[in-house]
């Protein structure tokens, strides 16, 4: 599952967490091919490395939570809580990246609105 991505750069840093797994993933996205970053041995070490991942998790501003690659196009997935304590008041945002522009795509009111589109792959990986 999608859980944080850093943008440094031109290139994306990807956390994800594996179903019946404690350490997420950590993946870099560069020049379009997504390749493992580094294996870590203790989340305190993902966290130390990516301390905006602790902040975004509380946060009220629209952060970075996935991208997706399909086909010929770009997307950035971001989610915006209207209410840090309340996981069922965030906007999920779609938005398609072409040269350097971003445009809105779709908004969704929930992560199950997600799960149910064409962009539900962002949010869960196999």
């Amino acid at each position: 599952m999608a859980v944080y991505v850093e943008k440094r750069g031109s290139d994306y840093y990807l956390v994800r967490l594996e179903k019946d797994k404690n350490i997420p993933n950590v993946y870099v996205h560069s020049n379009g091919v997504t390749k493992p970053y580094k294996n870590y041995s203790d989340l305190k070490d993902i966290v130390t490395e990516f301390p905006g991942m602790m902040t975004s998790n509380n946060s009220t501003k629209e952060e970075l939570i996935s991208i997706l690659k399909k086909e010929d196009h770009f997307y950035e997935i971001t989610s915006q809580r209207k209410d840090p304590k309340n996981i069922e008041k965030t906007v999920i945002t779609v938005y398609e990246v072409m040269n350097g522009q971003k445009r809105i795509v779709e908004e969704y009111n929930d992560i199950y609105e997600v799960m149910a589109s064409p962009y539900k792959e962002a949010i869960m990986i196999n």
